[in-house]
């Protein structure tokens, strides 16, 4: 994530999506492994895993923070945006990159705004983003 303001989108409301760090389950799941690296790992809408390096977590963390209480909304608005769009479209075509990028300000910020103060209190949760309603709806859960 950069902290660059977005551009405007005048693009549907987005449709449900949901960024999860997922527990580690069992001993062989994709999950304990990516965490036993002191990574983070990143499910998105259940079909998608990425491994976000925990440093480079700490990063989007401290950019997150940059952003006005009064722009997290908006931030998340177009970032679930951009995920519904990437998914319900031709999801093989699309740039993996920019998906993981708008999941992880998704998550980062959606827990800022439930309380998490820290990158190190990150743990397995999962983060819903509901667009269809009137402004979108943000939820966190762990």
């Amino acid at each position: 994530m950069q902290n660059a303001p977005l551009p405007v989108e005048t693009a549907t409301p987005a449709s449900a999506v949901t960024v999860a760090y997922p527990s580690k389950q069992c001993e062989k799941s994709p999950y304990s492994s990516i965490v036993g690296r002191g990574n983070v790992p990143l499910l998105i809408e259940d079909c998608l895993l990425a491994e976000v390096p925990r440093d480079q977590l700490k990063r989007e963390w401290a950019a997150c923070k940059t952003i006005s209480d009064g722009d997290v909304a908006d931030y998340c608005r177009r970032a679930a945006g951009r995920l519904s769009r990437a998914f319900e479209s031709e999801i093989a075509s699309a740039d993996l990159s920019d998906i993981v990028a708008n999941a992880a300000v998704l998550f980062l910020l959606s827990l800022r705004e439930s309380g998490v103060v820290s990158p190190d209190e990150i743990g397995p949760c999962e983060v819903s983003y509901d667009g269809t309603g009137a402004g979108g709806r943000v939820s966190a859960t762990a």
